[in-house]
């Protein structure tokens, strides 16, 4: 019988963080086909991509840059788990030959304490990375509306 895949494996969840394959949906013909008609039309959508060919590859590596980012925080709450319960197993490891129930016991809550407490440092570490998102999505939306409230006054002229 096969392995089933373990769905906590550090490598298949970076998979999604993996800057080659973010930056495949910023590409623009990738994100300008939805504005495509389906029939013929005198807007040059191609034209428009041309135009802005030197932003759509900033955007590009921008986003190459926030995937490498998010990559490295996952990287750092795994380095902050081994980190933790290396440090409790090295600390009992003395007692695996000569360990009594209460040694074990002891030894076991140690590690339980370990793995909550580098949870809790993991769960920091993302909170912080959403909460510096939010930051700079809130930054850039007022920017946002300014600039659809100007596009409609010259649409309107």
């Amino acid at each position: 019988m096969a392995n089933p895949k373990n769905p906590f494996d550090p490598a298949e969840m970076f998979k999604a963080f993996d800057p080659a394959e973010m930056g495949k949906m910023f590409q623009p013909q990738n994100m300008m086909s939805m504005f495509q008609p389906q029939q013929t039309n005198p807007f040059d959508m191609e034209g428009v991509i041309k135009a802005n060919q030197r932003n759509f590859e900033a955007l590009t590596e921008a986003n190459k840059s926030a995937a490498e980012a998010y990559k490295d925080m996952l990287d750092k709450q795994m380095e902050v788990f081994g980190q933790m319960t290396m440090a409790v197993r090295q600390q009992y490891e003395w007692a695996e030959g000569t360990a009594d129930a209460d040694k074990l016991k002891a030894k076991t809550a140690a590690m339980n304490e370990a793995v909550e407490e580098a949870l809790a440092m993991m769960k920091k570490l993302a909170d912080t990375a959403r909460e510096a998102n939010e930051q700079a999505y809130a930054s850039v939306k007022g920017q946002v509306s300014e600039a659809v409230e100007e596009i409609s006054k010259k649409n309107r002229k």
